[in-house]
């Protein structure tokens, strides 16, 4: 979930429950709520990512932005490397 979750905020910096449904639409990843903000916490804690309250100018009410650091993006890369690496093996591998 965290590779998903950091190639997701590769797009740029988005709230708690926008990140969730982005995990479950464009993932396919069925992620429960109260598990997001654990691993939200435990990257920022990290220094994979950041966050900031943003007000919404419309009058909405306050939210917590989350945004790659330069670490999260080369652990995205990184990860995204591994994961490709590790399916083409495992492809190769039920393919025989």
């Amino acid at each position: 979930m965290e590779i998903a979750l950091l190639h997701l905020l590769g797009d740029g910096p988005e709230y708690g429950l926008e990140i969730l449904e982005r995990m479950r639409r464009d993932a396919g990843l069925n992620v429960a709520e109260g598990t997001i903000y654990p691993l939200l916490h435990r990257l920022e804690k990290g220094g994979s990512i950041k966050s900031e309250w943003r007000v919404d100018p419309a009058g909405g009410r306050p939210r917590r932005y989350y945004a790659l650091t330069k670490l999260g993006t080369d652990e995205r890369q990184a990860l995204v490397a591994e994961w490709h690496r590790i399916s083409a093996a495992m492809n190769a591998f039920l393919r025989e």
